[in-house]
């Protein structure tokens, strides 16, 4: 007698084995990115230049202190390092203009101005000094001719009628200018301090020729 169970049993098996896995591992969600919708907004830097400290450009005269000697010819005291000549000032023999001149400008290294291609009659007004670059040396100026004024309330005036400009404190009038440009700038200098002093404001009725500088 055929036994049949074993069979039957190898072919259940079989079948069970030939069957598809149906159940497998579940599938994976994937992610994608996308940009997104809105825009970043951008910030942009605006940088304004700072105002110049100094009149730009500027008109100096350098030298060198350590060197400075006085001149006395005809009226005039020419004050110079070598043949640089640094200032000059009018004056009689044996007045101290001379020695002014000399203490001012070794107290510095630069002699600037504003002004000097002026055309006009009264040159000499219209020219602005200023000095610059201190030499760390301090000799005294005899008999300097200074006043005070309030550097916070300086104003720039056109005089009208081709006269030129003016900076002043109130009605206390610092200097002369032959045009806008250098009003400005001459304020800008003005502005640093709050003393002004002045050498050689008139020799014999002459037409003056003003040194100013600040102590």
């Amino acid at each position: 007698m055929w036994r049949l169970i074993p069979v039957l049993g190898l072919v259940l098996l079989a079948a069970c084995g030939s069957k598809p896995d149906e159940t497998g591992p579940a599938p994976v969600a994937s992610t994608v990115l996308t940009p997104s919708a809105t825009p970043v907004a951008s910030t942009k830097v605006t940088i304004t230049p700072a105002p110049p400290s100094w009149p730009t450009p500027e008109d100096c005269i350098s030298y060198n202190p350590g060197s400075i000697t006085s001149h006395y010819e005809a009226g005039i005291y020419q004050i110079s390092d070598g043949s640089h000549v640094v200032l000059r000032l009018h004056g009689g023999p044996g007045e101290n203009v001379g020695a002014q001149g000399v203490a001012l400008a070794k107290r510095y290294k630069r002699h600037c101005f504003l002004g000097r291609p002026n055309s006009r009659e009264e040159h000499g007004e219209y020219v602005f000094d200023y000095w610059r670059d201190a030499s760390g040396s301090t000799p005294s100026i005899p008999d300097e001719n200074c006043s005070d004024y309030n550097k916070n309330n300086l104003t720039v005036e056109d005089m009208g009628g081709g006269n030129g400009w003016r900076v002043k404190d109130h009605d206390h009038v610092l200097q002369l200018f032959d045009n806008e440009s250098d009003a400005r700038n001459g304020k800008l200098v003005l502005a640093k301090y709050s003393h002004i002093c002045f050498l050689d404001e008139g020799y014999d009725g002459t037409d003056r020729d003003p040194i100013s500088y600040f102590p």
